[in-house]
């Protein structure tokens, strides 16, 4: 990664990972830039955006924090404490971003990012659909699975099932290598279980 993008993750760092989803920063980070291998994002603004778009979970209390995992949560709990920790990321990213004297133009795009990448129907732009592409594909990664599996107490098949049915919904994903990505995942999980059995 370039040296400013070290320099925001690690002052990002003490507010990442927050939801007992330890390895969500680094692996989101990971899936961008291997989006950004083959899509003509722009990684000054894909980058920063997927390294800071969770950090604001850091100033919820952690029963707000899990509330999203709580089936008995209402849908506008649910998005009340979406809407904050969005709020939260954009406070906090903006104060990273200007430590590290940040283009301007780009600060406020990635911003745009932060401020709705759990809550906005469609995609605005590609940059942000690849930032929210490499979001979305840690529920596909093997830490995010299993984290899934925990949380909501399914078994393999349910999950792995819910997650197939995700990927051609429209509005899902932005690009085309997000859906490959997350279909070759899911048939690594799978042999994963395989394994497991035998």
């Amino acid at each position: 990664m370039k040296e400013v993008f070290e320099k925001i993750w690690e002052l990002a760092l003490p507010y990442q990972d927050k939801r007992d989803d330890k390895g969500h920063a680094e692996i989101t980070t990971s899936y961008a830039l291997k989006l950004l291998e083959s899509e003509r994002g722009n990684e000054n603004v894909v980058v920063p955006a997927i390294i800071l778009h969770d950090i604001g979970w850091s100033q919820l209390t952690k029963d707000e924090r899990m509330t999203i995992f709580d089936h008995s949560a209402t849908k506008d709990e649910k998005l009340r404490v979406r809407y904050r920790h969005q709020d939260e990321g954009v406070r906090l990213g903006k104060d990273i971003l200007n430590q590290v004297n940040y283009t301007q133009n780009l600060i406020e795009e990635i911003l745009d990012i932060i401020s709705q990448h759990d809550t906005r129907e469609g995609f605005i732009s590609q940059d942000e659909g690849l930032a929210r592409d490499a979001d979305k594909l840690w529920r596909f990664s093997k830490t995010g699975f299993i984290a899934d599996l925990i949380r909501n107490k399914f078994s393999f098949q349910q999950l792995y099932d819910k997650l197939t049915n995700k990927i051609e919904l429209p509005n899902f994903f932005y690009s085309n290598k997000a859906k490959q990505i997350a279909y070759d995942e899911l048939e690594i999980r799978k042999k994963d279980c395989n394994g497991a059995q035998k």
